[in-house]
């Protein structure tokens, strides 16, 4: 190995198709310009030594493993049974992964605060798929599971719409640069939502044409000239996705005085909604509590 390696992965918003993208439905997904970067270091001590740091450079994780079969020090924390599956996992596909006989130090940066959803695990899946020079998306499939979606995000620079298929998933690179970007903002609900729990208990599937009406709507927002298509065709898929999975829109839940309109991103009940109205919309958002708002153009990254 060299002496040092560094691999880096983009985090994700998922603007249309959530749930139903499991089944099949194409989904417009956005890279972040804010991701996580691994680096390995090469050490004279014959073990994996982790650190993680989160947006602040603050360590919040430790762990040394095995490098013979990564078993961890501490094999009852949770974290540390996840990162040693993965590792494993990346063996299991490439037999002579960390099969040197010198040690490792890694250590992991987020660019995101940890609570924040945008792809803490796939941005760490797709670096140590990187690393291993394995197929990322089997590595998600093992270990986390889930459509493949941020993957795909966690791969690229410009927004996508994805799609998931019974052999590999189909990725089409689009141009999504709305000219009324500067109305559209995210905004963390102030709560961390767990997409494998929120899918098992609220989620039961889509029919061909729930699917298909996903479909229209992805493309309704890439062809959406005007601020207002754009709103209704929000609105539209928060009806279609609140009658699939039998919940309240969050537009109608906690923000009905909102002069705009709100959409849900990925599961629905936490991490952040997109919000597409007045310029002045930060002021609204802050004074209802909610202090994490990102504008369009600073979080989405549009490639080259």
């Amino acid at each position: 190995m060299e002496k040092s390696l560094t691999f880096y992965s983009s985090g994700k918003l998922l603007i249309s198709g959530e749930y139903a993208v499991l089944d099949g439905a194409k989904a417009l997904a956005l890279p972040t310009t804010l991701g996580q970067k691994l680096e390995v270091c090469a050490t004279s001590k014959n073990n994996i030594e982790w650190t993680a740091l989160d947006a602040h450079g603050k360590q919040w994780y430790h762990e040394v493993f095995s490098i013979k079969n990564f078993t961890p020090v501490n094999p009852k924390d949770l974290t540390s049974q996840r990162l040693s599956q993965l590792l494993r996992e990346a063996r299991n596909h490439q037999s002579d992964f960390l099969m040197q006989s010198h040690g490792v130090h890694v250590k992991t940066k987020l660019g995101f605060d940890r609570d924040w959803g945008l792809g803490s695990s796939s941005t760490l899946v797709n670096n140590v798929a990187q690393w291993a020079n394995v197929d990322a998306y089997l590595l998600q499939e093992k270990v986390f599971g889930g459509s493949g979606y941020d993957i795909a995000c966690a791969q690229k620079q410009s927004p996508i719409v994805f799609q998931k298929t019974k052999d590999r998933p189909l990725v089409e690179e689009v141009d999504f640069w709305p000219g009324f970007h500067k109305n559209l903002f995210f905004v963390h609900l102030n709560q961390k939502q767990n997409s494998r729990l929120a899918i098992s208990q609220h989620y039961k599937g889509s029919s061909p044409f729930q699917i298909e009406t996903i479909n229209e709507l992805t493309e309704a927002f890439l062809d959406a000239k005007t601020m207002g298509d754009f709103q209704n065709t929000m609105d539209n898929h928060e009806n279609c996705i609140g009658n699939l999975i039998g919940h309240t829109p969050v537009h109608q839940k906690l923000f009905s005085d909102y002069q705009g309109s709100i959409k849900s991103l990925g599961a629905w009940g936490g991490d952040f909604v997109l919000a597409c109205g007045p310029t002045n919309s930060a002021d609204y958002f802050m004074e209802k509590g909610f202090t994490t708002i990102l504008p369009f153009g600073k979080i989405i990254s549009r490639g080259s």
